[in-house]
């Protein structure tokens, strides 16, 4: 369970505990303030322990909250909505971790590295009605896991699809490949059309999507399409970042090309025997045409590795 839900149920409690201690001290209520105090005390220790331990295990996890017609208060959820909207979220990590191991995704087929992405339930959460995901592991996560990473990633996505600036929706395009898009485009869809609401709770990452951002995130995500193909480019490497996966390279017809290079990539450029910058090099790349809602379609330009460096 995401830390962050249980860390700020302690805190809220712990709020109403010291204003029932101050009525109780300004009362002279010398048992209540003993009763108070105490329990004041074991609610800090509590707290003060999850977040030293929520330091030391990195899982992924993240909870999603629904509200709206399919839910009634806390009491129940409708069952085939809940399935679909399970199913349509754990579909979008998948596609979002595949893209940002491999780089690219075929156009059909199944999704390669299923079994790293995915999710168990392992609790409802309290409020409205939710689940609990977490990492399929029985075991501490010392160090942040891929996956961990990924829940973010999906989490911020989802998140900008819907803001009110579409300039921040836009932004997030450049890194999305088309059948992730699809996958955004069903969540969304299935939110809508049953007139549900959703919170997402992860890390320190926590917002609600009322009816009127989804309906927003929707006829966005139908309006706007993502067409990839894959080109050789050669050319002279005018400059790389590994630590940002960017590059830039100038063609033989002298256009600057620059864009964002995968893993394998940036792999291959550290371990080059020799500095490549400025050199000649042939790359395969995938030129992604993005066009949203309203807007001129563009051009994004994705290094997936480096053939040969040199003539």
């Amino acid at each position: 369970m995401p830390k962050k839900l249980d860390i700020d149920s302690l805190s809220s409690e712990i709020a109403t505990i010291k204003e029932l201690l101050a009525g109780a001290k300004s009362s002279n209520d010398i048992v209540g303030e003993m009763q108070l105090e105490h329990r004041l005390k074991k609610l800090t220790e509590k707290a003060d322990k999850l977040k030293e331990n929520s330091l030391n295990d990195n899982s992924a996890s993240v909870a999603l909250f629904f509200g709206g017609q399919p839910v009634i208060g806390s009491k129940g959820i409708a069952a085939e909505f809940a399935g679909i909207a399970l199913e349509q979220f754990q579909s979008l990590i998948g596609k979002i971790f595949a893209t940002n191991e491999l780089g690219e995704l075929g156009q059909r087929g199944k999704i390669p590295l299923r079994a790293h992405s995915e999710l168990m339930i392992t609790g409802l959460a309290r409020g409205s009605f939710g689940f609990v995901l977490d990492e399929m592991s029985d075991q501490i996560q010392l160090e942040t896991s891929q996956l961990t990473h990924i829940i973010d990633k999906t989490a911020h996505i989802l998140r900008d699809t819907a803001a009110q600036d579409e300039a921040v929706f836009e932004a997030l395009l450049e890194d999305l490949d088309p059948r992730s898009l699809i996958a955004l485009k069903d969540f969304f869809s299935n939110l809508d059309t049953n007139k549900a609401t959703i919170r997402i709770v992860e890390k320190d990452l926590d917002f609600t999507l009322d009816g009127t951002a989804i309906h927003r995130a929707r006829t966005r995500t139908e309006a706007t399409s993502i067409e990839e193909k894959t080109s050789e480019i050669e050319g002279i490497l005018v400059g790389f970042l590994p630590e940002h996966r960017k590059f830039e390279l100038r063609d033989n017809l002298g256009k600057i090309i620059y864009g964002s290079a995968t893993k394998d990539a940036v792999d291959q450029f550290l371990k080059a025997t020799e500095s490549v910058i400025g050199k000649k090099c042939l790359a395969k790349t995938t030129i992604k045409t993005v066009a949203p809602l309203n807007r001129p379609s563009r051009e994004v330009v994705r290094l997936m590795e480096f053939l040969h460096f040199g003539d």
